[in-house]
């Protein structure tokens, strides 16, 4: 546990220390250094996300969470299904591939009612404030 910790803070400042060294910025130019005053190089930092907002951040975050989920609870399904075919008979090694595609299942029920229940809150939300001028919480960006 103490070596997963310790690579964990290894990876982490790996991965920070270039960050920022090159988000160093003077204050005096607002935020950019100026090459032509001081004779150093400029470096900025570029918005990698397709969000300006928290707002938008979280949807980014969960449409990602959809894509990659997808996938993935496929090949849980693929998987049990490997299992079946694979206990050729035993019970043991049926019960087995039983439980294992009972669980899938429930786990995607899970995650696709999540997304679900959010859209649904956010779609409540939206009709109940459209009187007005009021932004909607799906078009948050």
């Amino acid at each position: 546990m103490k070596r997963i910790i310790f690579a964990t803070i290894i990876a982490g400042s790996i991965i920070l220390v270039p960050v920022l060294t090159f988000a160093q910025s003077n204050p005096a130019t607002g935020g950019v250094s100026n090459p032509v005053s001081g004779g150093q190089t400029s470096y900025t930092v570029q918005n990698p996300l397709a969000a300006n907002s928290f707002c938008g951040l979280v949807q980014n975050l969960l449409k990602a969470a959809l894509a990659i989920g997808i996938p993935i609870a496929v090949l849980f399904i693929v998987y049990a299904g490997f299992k079946f075919v694979l206990a050729q008979g035993n019970s043991t090694k049926l019960e087995e591939a039983r439980n294992n595609f009972m669980w899938t299942v429930v786990g995607i029920g899970i995650f696709l009612g999540a997304w679900l229940l959010a859209s649904v809150v956010a779609n409540t939300i939206n009709a109940l404030g459209s009187g007005g001028n009021q932004p909607n919480i799906i078009s948050c960006n």
